[in-house]
């Protein structure tokens, strides 16, 4: 495969994962007009990510399971078209009822075996050399068609001003239409490498190996990574408030930061990420100076002192933002120099993700109740939390590296 197709791929998978996640989570950006669409109430549509949060972790590993089982392509295709489907489906009859429905059943296009899919067809695009750079450029374009899709959803119902919902509904088919063409893309373009397909099929997937992931003491060292980048990832959110109560910047100066931190610094430092890991041959080297430096950053801002500069903190803030996604974007390429097979990759991903993501649902109340019992001080709390938190990424990750290093070490003699 030429590196054009490669990559050509890689993006359109990119316009795939990010369209596919707009619909279950759309209150985070048109909550009145959802409300006013389905006629319910906030608890009512609260209750809609409620379930499909449910479904997602009950749904994890049985797709992680399918995801090795058959051929990513296919997964990734189906998922992709069917979410697609779903977005149409729910723009045509838009009813409480049909969101109910859809709602279940976008766990099963974007949870199930999608998400395990696309990164066990991002790990067999490449070799092991091309890893780290295959997952940056991924999560690059998360963040690039994330805002473009946004874009033109925003652009789509600025043209229904007179009409939320009909407006909404515009929104709703522009990022269906995102979600079918990227499978049309992956339909025609993907193909594994010859290495990896080389590898994964050897010694097809049998479901006793689902015992072997859950046994692999990696399986776990993978699982504590991610939730540790992960978890300071989502938190990056708490930077808002706290530049806005603690170092008294406005709320619209505090968005732009947020725009910078979200948008620009994630398309930046995702390919960098990548380039970084591939070039030194290791991700897990990356990523430990990635959380040394995250849990550094962390404690420095428990220490700045009463009155210092709003310059000094906002260049703090987005350096540590600049590293956080350098780390996120190339934490699944630690997949390889873990050692785990291709074949086991979707089961890996799967229990990876179920644990790794489990911040979603922990971080956000605790440090809301942190906040609301000590206030400001609440963010010392937050700060020392996250700090830790790198700390222990910092272990995960040396383990992963100890362990490349060893079967480097054992594979060297056979070149």
């Amino acid at each position: 495969m030429s590196v054009f197709r490669k990559y050509f791929v890689v993006f359109a998978l990119s316009l795939g994962y990010a369209a596919s996640y707009m619909l279950p989570y759309i209150k985070y950006v048109f909550y009145d007009q959802l409300l006013a669409g389905v006629n319910c109430t906030n608890e009512q549509a609260g209750l809609l990510l409620t379930i499909y949060t449910v479904m997602n972790l009950c749904l994890y590993i049985p797709g992680g399971w399918v995801a090795d089982k058959y051929s990513a392509k296919w997964v990734i295709v189906l998922s992709l078209f069917g979410t697609g489907v779903l977005n149409f489906v729910f723009a045509m009859h838009m009813t409480y009822n049909t969101a109910m429905i859809v709602w279940v059943l976008l766990a099963f296009t974007t949870a199930f075996a999608f998400w395990s899919g696309v990164i066990k067809a991002i790990r067999l695009l490449g070799s092991a050399k091309e890893q780290g750079r295959l997952y940056g450029f991924f999560s690059s374009g998360v963040g690039l068609f994330s805002a473009a899709v946004s874009g033109l959803g925003l652009l789509v119902y600025g043209l229904y001003a007179a009409d939320q919902v009909a407006g909404l509904k515009g929104v709703i088919y522009v990022q269906g239409a995102a979600c079918v063409i990227s499978s049309i893309i992956v339909l025609f373009f993907y193909a594994e490498s010859d290495e990896g397909e080389a590898q994964s099929e050897d010694d097809k997937f049998q479901t006793r190996d689902i015992l072997k992931v859950l046994r692999e003491p990696m399986t776990w060292v993978i699982s504590l990574l991610i939730f540790c980048g992960h978890g300071i990832y989502t938190s990056t959110s708490y930077f808002n408030p706290y530049m806005t109560n603690v170092i008294g910047v406005t709320m619209a100066f505090s968005g732009v930061l947020a725009i910078v931190r979200t948008h620009l610094l994630r398309l930046t430092c995702g390919p960098l990420g990548g380039i970084l890991a591939d070039r030194v041959k290791s991700p897990a080297l990356v990523l430990i100076y990635c959380f040394t430096a995250m849990a550094a950053l962390l404690v420095g801002f428990m220490l700045i002192p009463v009155g210092t500069s709003a310059v000094v903190v906002i260049g703090l803030q987005l350096l540590l933002a600049a590293v956080t996604f350098t780390a996120y974007s190339i934490l699944y390429s630690c997949i390889e120099e873990a050692g785990v097979p291709r074949k086991l990759t979707g089961t890996t991903v799967a229990i990876a993700s179920m644990l790794g993501y489990l911040p979603d649902m922990i971080y956000n109340p605790l440090f809301g109740r942190w906040l609301d019992v000590y206030k400001n001080d609440g963010y010392l709390y937050i700060f020392a939390f996250l700090a830790a938190s790198g700390v222990v990424g910092i272990l995960m990750a040396v383990l992963i590296r100890r362990r490349g290093m060893a079967r480097r070490a054992v594979e060297a003699p056979a070149v």
